[in-house]
C-alpha cells in the first residue's frame, strides 16, 4: 500500500505532512477531537477553519504597544551586542497612551501583545528565514504591526483571516495580512525547522522553561472576586451566583477548584473564588457591571484586610499609591463603619485623576479624598493628616510573582511594561535597585507621621531584596533617628500577620508566616507576594488600650464579623449582616462587644501570632487560645469593681448602675513585640 499523508494537526502544525505507513488491516487512526463529538469524521476536520480572535483595531493597539516593549534585536557581534544591551538599560521605556473602547478590547490587546512578546525570537526568525522585509520594503517602518499580525497568522495555522462581523477594515492592515498570506508555504516551512532544530513537540516547547512554568500555572489560576460590601452583602452575592446555576462549597486547600464551584476565602472574609475556565464569564457579570463585586487577584485584597485590622474607629488611613483605584475602594468597604477618611497619594496625571474618581464613584466609594502629590513629598506634620493612624504602601516592585500578567493589569490598571521581562521570565535588575530605594523610602516618611500606629507594606514580587531587606532597613533606619534625637515614642517593630492563617498553610507550606512576615509562594492557587504589618503603641495608655480592643474587634475576637458559614445538606450559607448598635457609654465597650457579664473580669491577651481553624472564628463567650492573638504584643486587663448595691434590671437601673461603676486599665507589658527597653 502507497505511503498516507496525516496533517500533523495534534501539534498545532498546520499544513505539514507527515508520512506514516499503514501498519495493519484494520484502518487508519482519525484524528484527536472531543470525544463529545458523535458525528463522523469528514472531509471539513482536516480543513477546519481556526476562528479569529483580533480585529484590526486589536492589531493596531497591540502594534503600538509591541514596538514600545519590544526586545533588543540580536546581534551576533559580542562587542555591539554588549553595548546594545548596555544602551537599553539606560534607556526608558515610553509606553504610548492607548484609548481602549471596551474592557474586551483592552484585555484582546494586552493578550496578543503579551504572546508577541513571548515569541519575538521565532516571528523574527520566520521574518528572517523568508525575507519579508527584503520582499516588502513598504512594511519596515511597521515593524510592530508586523510582528503581532504574524503572530496572528501561525496562530491560525497560516489560514487567511475572516473578517469579525460589524469589523472596519484598515486598507494598510489588509495589505499586510495579503503579503504574509502569499508567502505562508515559506513561513510554514520555516517554522517546521525551527521546530525540528529544537526538536520541539509545540510551539510551546520553544519558549524558556521559565515562561512554560508560568504560563502553566497562570493558566490554573482561580478567579478572585471581593463583595463590595458598600452595596450589597456576601449573602445577597452568594444567592444570586447560585441562581445562576454555581454550586457554593466548602474550601478545601487539597484541591483545585473546577466547574460551577466556588467557594469563600479563609483568609479574607469578603473575597470569593472561582474556577479559572469561568474567568471570561465572571469578568462579565451583571454583578461586576453595577460594581456589586469586583474581580481583583487575591494577592491583591491582603492589604486592605490588614488595614482593616489594625485601624480603630475614627481613624484616618492613607494609601500611598491608588493605581487603578480598586485598592481604595476595597479599603473603604471594609472599613466604611469605623474609619474617617481614606487619602489616596499618586496620583499621575488629569486623566488618571479622573478616572480614578469615577471607579471611587461606580463602587460607591464616598470617604476617599485624592491627593495631587507623591506620598513621599508630603509634610509630615500636614494638618491634613494628623489623624491619619494606618497607612497602606503597596509597592512598586518587579512583579516577579506574577503569573497572569495580563489579567494583573487589566484588573490592576498597573504600568503595561511589566509585560516585558515577564515575556522572557526574567526579573528587571537594573531597576530592581531604584524600586527598592523608593519603596524604602515611602516606608521611612510613613513612620515618620506623628501620630501613625501601623504600617502595611506589600508586594507582589517573591525576591526578599525587595520585601524583608526593604522593611527591615527602613524599620532600623527610623528607629535610629528617634533614638539619636531622645524621641519618648515607642519604637516600631514588625508585628504578626493580622489576618487568619490557616493550619493547613502552615503545614503545607511553613514558609507562610516566616519571621513575622506573610509569603505566599507563586503556585496554581495564588499569586506569589509578601505583606508585612509595622506598628507601634500609642504614648497615651488610655488611647492604646482603646486602640487594642478596638483592633481585638475587628480581628474577631470580641465581637465577630460576618463569615461564610455552609451547611453541607442543603448548601445555604448561614450568614446574617451584622446590626449596628447604638453607641453607648466607653465604660461597657468590653461588656458590650465580648457578650461578657460586667461582673465577669475580661482579659485580652495578644501574643505573637493569629492562627485559626478553617471556618471557625473566635466566639465571644469563649476564651482566646495562646495561638490565635493579634495585632499588636500588649494585653489590656480591664477590672471592673463591684458596688454592694442591688443591681435593677430595668433598663434606668442598669444605665444609673453603669454611671457608678468605676473602670480601672492595668497594661500587662509582654516581652514583645512592643515592649520598651529598660
Amino acid at each position: 500500500m502507497p505511503p498516507i499523508l496525516e496533517l500533523d494537526r495534534s501539534q498545532g502544525l498546520y499544513g505539514v505532512a507527515a508520512v506514516s505507513r499503514h501498519a495493519s488491516t484494520s484502518g487508519i487512526s482519525p484524528p484527536k477531537r472531543n470525544m463529545d463529538e458523535k458525528r463522523p469524521y469528514s472531509f471539513h476536520d482536516f480543513n477546519r477553519k481556526e476562528p479569529c480572535r483580533y480585529s484590526h483595531q486589536v492589531f493596531l493597539l497591540a502594534g503600538k504597544i509591541f514596538d514600545a516593549l519590544k526586545h533588543p534585536v540580536k546581534e551576533d557581534n559580542p562587542y555591539l551586542r554588549k553595548k546594545q544591551e548596555e544602551l537599553d538599560k539606560n534607556k526608558m521605556v515610553q509606553v504610548p497612551k492607548l484609548d481602549f473602547p471596551d474592557g474586551k478590547t483592552k484585555r484582546l490587546t494586552f493578550e496578543l501583545s503579551f504572546a508577541t512578546l513571548k515569541y519575538q525570537n521565532l516571528l523574527e526568525d520566520l521574518l528572517d528565514d523568508c525575507a519579508i522585509m527584503s520582499q516588502f520594503p513598504e512594511f519596515r517602518e511597521d515593524f510592530g504591526l508586523v510582528m503581532v499580525i504574524l503572530n496572528d497568522f501561525q496562530n491560525r495555522k497560516f489560514q487567511q483571516r475572516t473578517p469579525l462581523p460589524g469589523e472596519t477594515l484598515d486598507p494598510h492592515i489588509t495589505e499586510i495580512e495579503q503579503a504574509l498570506y502569499s508567502v505562508k508555504t515559506k513561513l510554514n516551512a520555516s517554522l517546521a525547522r525551527n521546530r525540528i532544530k529544537y526538536n520541539a513537540l509545540s510551539i510551546e516547547s520553544l519558549l524558556p522553561a521559565a515562561v512554560q512554568e508560568q504560563s502553566e500555572v497562570g493558566s490554573h489560576l482561580p478567579v478572585f472576586v471581593w463583595v463590595n460590601l458598600l452595596k450589597t452583602s456576601i449573602q445577597s452575592v452568594v444567592e444570586h451566583f447560585k441562581e445562576d446555576g454555581f454550586h457554593f462549597r466548602n474550601f478545601d486547600s487539597d484541591e483545585q477548584i473546577v466547574g460551577n464551584q466556588f467557594w469563600a476565602d479563609v483568609h479574607c472574609s469578603n473575597v470569593l473564588t472561582f474556577a479559572a475556565e469561568k474567568r471570561q464569564e465572571i469578568s462579565q457579570h451583571p454583578l461586576v457591571e453595577c460594581g456589586h463585586i469586583v474581580v481583583q487577584d487575591k494577592s491583591s485584597c491582603l492589604g486592605p484586610h490588614s488595614i482593616k485590622a489594625v485601624v480603630s474607629e475614627g481613624d484616618d488611613i492613607a494609601v500611598a499609591n491608588v493605581t487603578s483605584g480598586l485598592t481604595l475602594a476595597h479599603v473603604s468597604s471594609l472599613t466604611q463603619e469605623t474609619c474617617g477618611t481614606i487619602y489616596g497619594f499618586g496620583v499621575q496625571s488629569d486623566d488618571h485623576l479622573a478616572q480614578v474618581k469615577e471607579t471611587l464613584k461606580h463602587l460607591g466609594a464616598n470617604n476617599v479624598k485624592l491627593i495631587m502629590e507623591e506620598f513621599s513629598s508630603v509634610a509630615p506634620d500636614d494638618v491634613r493628616f494628623r489623624n491619619v493612624k494606618a497607612i497602606l504602601v503597596t509597592a512598586k516592585c518587579s512583579k516577579s510573582g506574577i503569573s497572569n500578567p495580563v489579567d494583573f493589569i487589566v484588573n490592576e490598571g498597573e504600568d503595561m511594561s511589566i509585560l516585558k521581562n515577564l515575556s522572557v521570565g526574567e526579573t528587571d535588575i537594573s531597576r530592581m535597585g531604584e524600586m527598592m530605594a523608593n519603596n524604602g523610602a515611602a516606608l521611612r516618611h510613613a513612620m515618620r507621621l506623628p501620630r501613625v500606629q501601623a504600617v502595611v507594606y506589600t508586594t507582589h514580587s517573591i525576591v526578599s531584596r525587595e520585601n524583608d531587606d526593604v522593611i527591615t532597613r527602613a524599620i532600623h533606619a527610623i528607629n535610629t533617628i528617634n533614638q539619636q534625637n531622645n524621641n519618648r515614642k515607642c519604637q516600631f517593630r514588625i508585628i504578626p500577620p493580622v489576618i487568619p492563617i490557616v493550619e493547613k498553610d502552615l503545614e503545607s507550606s511553613p514558609r507562610t508566616v516566616r519571621d513575622r512576615f506573610l509569603k505566599f509562594e507563586k503556585t496554581p492557587k495564588m499569586t506569589g507576594c509578601f505583606c508585612a504589618v509595622v506598628g507601634r503603641e500609642a504614648e497615651d495608655k488610655q488611647e492604646a488600650a482603646k486602640d487594642v480592643l478596638a483592633r481585638a474587634r475587628a480581628m474577631g475576637i470580641l465581637g465577630g464579623e460576618e463569615k461564610m458559614d455552609v451547611d453541607d445538606d442543603n448548601n445555604k450559607p448561614n450568614s446574617k449582616p451584622r446590626k449596628k448598635s447604638p453607641k453607648r457609654a466607653k465604660s461597657s465597650f468590653v461588656a458590650r462587644k465580648s457578650g461578657l457579664s460586667p461582673q465577669r473580669k475580661a482579659t485580652v491577651s495578644l501574643p505573637n501570632a493569629h492562627v485559626t481553624k478553617q471556618h471557625q472564628s473566635h466566639s465571644p463567650a469563649v476564651k482566646v487560645p495562646k495561638k490565635s492573638g493579634v495585632a499588636f504584643g500588649s494585653g489590656v486587663a480591664l477590672k471592673e469593681k463591684k458596688r454592694e448595691s442591688v443591681v435593677s434590671t430595668s433598663k434606668s437601673t442598669q444605665a444609673a448602675t453603669a454611671k457608678t461603676k468605676t473602670m480601672e486599665l492595668h497594661i500587662v507589658n509582654h516581652p514583645k513585640p512592643f515592649s520598651k527597653k529598660k
